[in-house]
């Protein structure tokens, strides 16, 4: 009897197996072809990713030797039409070598353009975003004006930011070369307060807060010692008392009225 109930059991198990199968057969059939499938295209697109990368990293290496040998503006050429069609990475790197060769034609307009095109893609890592914003500052700073240079480092100025300190100095020199002194003094003193700094940042702060010091108010020298005028004026006082006399000199003294 055990042997048929379990016949029977497993016979009931077969035929739900079965009608489940009819009903959702279809269903589990596709989960695993797109399981295999999505395997494959990430698989693929990962193979096809370094292809690129391996493919733009000999790219970059041809093209930079090529710049070598070439004039500034034909350099400058070259990187730009590279970066069209490089992945992002080589892309960039290829925008900010554009930039120098660009610097070096004297083209300081295209220069900061070609930067500023690379600080304002939010496609590209910040930290790239930052160092191409304070290239095209370290240009602009003997040029722009002060509200100009202070839009342009505003973004960088910020916790955690690790151009901070960079644009820091950038907008101290903005403001001295203007005759903000105030404001300059507060952008190297906020350089010398964080522990951030680089030293190199903090000696240069250190040299500018040095060339401001005549430019910024002293503190008056009556007020710096209050007990000074004090000292003075009793020293007056007391030289103005007349000279005691004493008993000796009152009887030396002749009587010229009883002669």
């Amino acid at each position: 009897m055990t042997d048929l109930f379990s016949e029977i059991e497993q016979d009931l198990r077969r035929e739900q197996v079965n009608k489940l199968w009819e009903k959702y057969g279809i269903y589990l059939v596709g989960l695993a072809v797109a399981i295999v499938v999505g395997a494959a295209i990430v698989v693929g697109w990962r193979a096809w990713k370094n292809s690129q990368a391996e493919a733009s990293s000999a790219k970059y290496d041809a093209v930079m030797a090529v710049a070598a040998t070439q004039k500034p503006e034909e350099a400058a050429a070259s990187l730009g039409a590279f970066a069209k069609d490089a992945t992002k990475g080589y892309a960039v790197l290829a925008r900010m070598q554009q930039a120098g060769e660009l610097l070096k034609a004297g083209d300081k307009k295209d220069a900061v353009a070609t930067l500023d095109m690379i600080a304002n893609d939010s496609s590209i890592s910040p930290v790239l975003q930052g160092m191409a914003r304070i290239k095209a500052g370290l240009i602009l700073v003997d040029t722009a004006t002060y509200d100009e240079m202070n839009a342009r480092m505003a973004p960088l100025d910020e916790s955690g930011n690790i151009w901070r300190n960079n644009a820091r100095e950038l907008l101290g020199l903005s403001a001295y070369k203007a005759g903000k002194y105030a404001e300059a003094e507060t952008s190297f003193a906020a350089i010398i307060a964080d522990s951030k700094a680089s030293p190199g940042l903090r000696d240069r702060a250190h040299v500018m807060q040095a060339l401001l010091a005549p430019h910024l108010p002293q503190p008056d020298a009556v007020d710096a010692t209050p007990d000074a005028g004090k000292a003075d004026t009793s020293k007056t006082e007391k030289a103005a008392e007349p000279a005691p006399t004493n008993g000796a000199d009152a009887k030396a003294a002749p009587d010229t009225k009883s002669e």
